[in-house]
């Protein structure tokens, strides 16, 4: 009785796969040997690797093809809908401003109970950001200078 349909291409299969040369040729080598075409003895020293190295590499072949044969859900993964976004968004908002009113009535609280100290921050003006030491004035180094005569001048 005479086979119909396509004739079993086999490993030739594997050029038409995108990757390097190495690759395919290491794929049509396992595949060779799970249709015992060759031996593992022989595809492992074409190759140049040992046998376990050989065993773990069909292994992790053969597991990634079954778990890309799992069953998956149809169509496109779900997506939230946009108006869960918007609540998500406004959420995390209303916690950040909830926190700011929460730092205000504690500043207010303070104002009230020590205002002496928000009184002095007030008159008090601020150094420069960062600035954690007052600048010196010219003056004292200028005195230093005349009463050190040996010190060169600028």
């Amino acid at each position: 009785m005479a086979r119909r349909g396509r004739k079993p291409t086999g490993t030739s299969l594997v050029e038409h796969l995108e990757g390097s040369e190495r690759a395919k040729s290491r794929l049509k080598a396992i595949l060779e040997t799970l249709s015992g075409q060759r031996t593992i003895p022989e595809v492992c020293e074409e190759l140049g690797i040992r046998e376990s190295m050989f065993h773990r590499v069909r292994s992790e072949v053969l597991q990634t093809a079954l778990d890309r044969l799992e069953p998956r859900p149809l169509g496109r993964p779900s997506q939230p809908p946009p108006q869960d976004l918007r609540v998500a968004e406004m959420e995390e908002e209303n916690l950040r401003l909830q926190l700011e009113l929460k730092a205000a009535e504690v500043r207010r609280e303070l104002a009230e109970k020590l205002p002496r100290l928000a009184r002095a921050q007030e008159t008090k003006p601020a150094s420069g950001p960062g600035k954690k030491t007052a600048v010196r004035p010219r003056k004292r180094h200028r005195k230093r200078l005349q009463q050190n005569p040996n010190h060169p001048q600028p």
